[in-house]
């Protein structure tokens, strides 16, 4: 729970600060909804499904 706070945290201060386009604001969400339905994933895990979130926010790359 306090690491799904925190990455909300970090996500909500990129997308205030303006440091991150659509693609990496689309992988944090995916992320995030990963964690949420999965919370004993473990960090490698979750960065096992990258290549998945990455696919699936392939249509906000070089926006």
């Amino acid at each position: 729970m306090k690491m799904a706070t925190a990455s909300l945290l970090i996500l909500m201060l990129a997308l205030l600060t303006g440091c991150s386009n659509k693609f990496d604001e689309c992988v944090a969400k995916e992320k995030e909804s990963y964690r949420s339905r999965n919370p004993g994933a473990s960090y490698g895990q979750v960065q096992t499904k990258q290549d998945e979130f990455e696919m699936l926010c392939s249509s906000f790359k070089g926006k």
